[in-house]
């Protein structure tokens, strides 16, 4: 049943009353068309001339001034046009202690044409607006409950012609004052939802990064951006950037502490460092004529979240002419007027929604524009300014909120089981559904399958049937036979068998086991080995182990034991399980909804892919409680082990004789447990 309603409100001043449509709507997720509603028609004419004092009006768009109650502010409200509820507009509310009054006005007029560039960019339901306070006091001693009072008063009479929301020092207490004196109307600032327009703008700067690169076929891992400006928009886009693999990630900021980000490499001047992609998500106009001019060699490409990042147009084309890629604020920095078209056309959508559909959304938005940009100019950096009207739709036609619900379903998987994580384990799980004819998707977060973070990645494992307990080399049996159908199947030369050499001390049994404890499990099988008395005997075996001569050392030796390509392993297997397994890489989950009474199982990647499956394997390791916490699930008792290796570069004549082995010592001090692995060089694909 699709449900669907209109709020139509009466809005009441002191000297008149209105009744106009509100086209928030409520809806399910399967809504995917709004009836028109009916308009009563109002003029406000006579009461926007009665309040307000036009302060200036250049092309198109007009600045008022707002009558405000505290010394020292003035409020400006601009917008690029006429007021009409029909078609509101829409900007945030900032405050800036400016130059002065005409600095002000300049400023209000230049926001709100740049921010019908947005909307109309993306045909969201309304035109340009943009409130600001000038203030000539100290932001601390701001009355900004007062304030927001004031505003809310100026909107009352604007009618629903105007929204707004936060922008430059203003906060989420700004909107609560705001909401409260407005009586929840004309405010747009994700209130009651779990959407961060912060988050959101990163992603429209996120989806322009990606859809240049993805245009210009330039790989993420061989491009080094600058993010300029690390505050919430850029921090999120640099850690992303990290996530997706950049090859490098250089941050910037006025604020030296807050370019310290992981994985990132803070640097004290933007402007004369050299880089493949700058990302602008500061200060406005900072690209200058002699920053275009002057800025390092090499650089390919140019988006962000600033506004107006050129301080002029012969600064933009200095950049165009270098051949630099520009894709325009107007579609990188859209993201929260987008979540504003989603929050007014369907708010009860947009205050239920998983937030991270409503980033998959608009990054995928914003990446489709930046490569139709590309596309156009017939990849030709100079001519990328020309042609964006050409990406400009009609304003005519349903606000792009409306897709948002369709955007959903087009994006929504559904399986029999969803495995969550690509190492052995999850790989193993798919192999295995996919023999029994069982459809799953498995969905990783690494850019590959048994990604360098994991556990399963690497040239090589052991593999043998040589443990303390029985049941492991039953197993083991078992798993060679079925190791040899994942070849047959995928094609895949996986298993070199090379012997394997238990060795060195009684140790007793460890987490490994012991080398005893092999030997009698290898009696007991009845399984093949040969077993060495001494360290005597082993030096005399083995040239390359001659350090064991002397010493109160035993060893085992079985000859078809070997190792495993581990990578490899894990993409055959994968591969192996055929048409009924899909593969997800780059794919966090970063929300699990297990449904106990209809037995369903409901997750969304951090792209906004949603997967639904009857059954989830968590096969996350480490990462395994993480998990379990988006599931509202209880934590399991792990213990994480961090196992470091190393190469040890030896002459040719020795590497060819040390044996694949297991060596037990006891301990030698605090830092060494005594258990270490040794491969055989022909055991690697890293070394020559």
């Amino acid at each position: 049943m699709v449900r669907l309603a209109v709020l139509v409100a009466a809005i009441l001043t002191s000297t008149h009353a209105f009744a106009f449509t509100n086209p928030r709507t409520t809806s399910s997720l399967s809504s995917l068309s709004v009836a028109s509603p009916s308009i009563v028609e109002f003029d406000i004419t006579k009461e926007v001339q009665d309040f307000f004092t036009l302060v200036s009006s250049v092309r198109e768009a007009k600045v008022y001034e707002a009558p405000v109650r505290q010394e020292g502010v003035k409020l400006y409200i601009a917008i690029d046009g006429e007021f009409n509820y029909k078609r509101p507009g829409n900007g945030g509310i900032r405050l800036l202690d400016y130059e002065n009054d005409e600095r002000a006005i300049e400023d209000a007029i230049r926001l709100a044409e740049g921010m019908t560039r947005k909307h109309d960019m993306f045909r969201t339901g309304f035109s340009g607006a943009k409130l600001v306070a000038n203030i000539d006091i100290s932001l601390d001693l701001i009355e900004r409950k007062m304030l927001m009072e004031d505003a809310a008063t100026a909107l009352g009479v604007l009618c629903g012609s105007v929204y707004t929301g936060c922008d430059l020092n203003t906060c989420d207490v700004d909107m609560d004052y705001l909401t409260v004196a407005t009586d929840d109307k004309y405010v747009l600032a994700g209130r009651n939802s779990g959407v961060d327009t912060n988050v959101a703008t990163a992603a429209s700067v996120m989806g322009s990064i990606l859809g240049l690169l993805e245009s210009t076929t330039t790989s993420i891992a061989s491009t080094t951006f600058t993010v300029q400006g690390c505050g919430k928009v850029g921090s999120t886009v640099a850690k992303e950037l990290v996530r997706l693999g950049a090859q490098k990630v250089q941050t910037c900021d006025i604020r030296t502490s807050t370019a310290n980000i992981p994985g990132c490499d803070p640097i004290s001047d933007w402007a004369s460092t050299a880089c493949d992609f700058l990302v602008p998500c500061a200060n406005s106009l900072a690209i200058t004529e002699y920053v275009a001019s002057n800025f390092p060699q090499g650089i390919r490409f140019c988006t962000g979240a600033t506004n107006s990042p050129f301080a002029s147009q012969k600064a933009k084309q200095i950049f165009a002419d270098r051949g630099v890629y520009h894709v325009p604020e107007s579609i990188s920095s859209a993201g929260a007027i987008l979540a504003d078209s989603v929050e007014w056309y369907d708010i009860d959508l947009y205050q239920r929604v998983e937030p991270s559909l409503m980033y998959g959304w608009i990054r995928s938005i914003s990446q489709q524009k930046a490569s139709n940009m590309v596309a156009l100019s017939e990849s030709n950096a100079s001519q990328m300014d020309l042609i964006v009207s050409n990406v400009v739709p009609s304003r005519n036609g349903d606000p792009i909120g409306k897709t948002f619900p369709e955007w959903i379903e087009e994006n929504t998987r559904t399986t029999e089981t969803l495995i969550i994580g690509g190492g052995m384990a999850g790989c193993s799980t798919a192999f295995a559904l996919g023999q029994q004819n069982v459809k799953s998707i498995l969905v990783e977060r690494g850019d590959t399958l048994a990604p360098p973070t994991g556990s399963s990645n690497g040239d090589s494992r052991m593999y043998r049937q040589m443990y303390s307990d029985p049941f492991f080399s039953k197993m083991q049996a078992t798993a060679l036979e079925r190791w040899k159908v994942v070849e047959e199947i995928s094609g895949e030369k996986l298993l070199q068998q090379n012997g394997l050499l238990f060795y060195g001390e009684d140790t007793g049994e460890t987490v490994e086991g012991s080398v005893l404890g092999a030997k009698q499990t290898m009696e007991e099988l009845n399984l093949d080995h040969e077993f060495f008395t001494s360290g005597d005997a082993i030096a005399a075996a083995y040239p390359a182990l001659s350090g064991s001569k002397g010493q109160p050392y035993s060893g085992v030796y079985e000859a078809t034991a070997g190792h495993i390509r581990a990578s490899k392993a894990c993409a055959a297997l994968a591969k192996a399980g055929g048409d009924n397994c899909s593969v997800m890489t780059n794919a966090k989950i970063v929300s699990l909804d297990i449904d106990n009474d209809s037995s369903q199982v409901t997750a969304t990647t951090e792209d906004g892919v949603t997967i639904e499956a009857k059954n989830v394997v968590i096969c996350a390791g480490p990462w395994t409680n993480s998990i379990l916490e988006t599931a509202k699930l209880p934590q399991l008792n792990l213990k994480v082990w961090e196992i470091q290796w190393a190469h040890y570069k030896v002459k040719k004549s020795i590497a060819s004789s040390i044996p694949q082995a297991f060596h037990f010592r006891k301990g030698q001090s605090d830092l060494d447990g005594g258990l270490y692995y040794v491969f055989p060089s022909t055991a690697t694909e890293s070394v020559a």
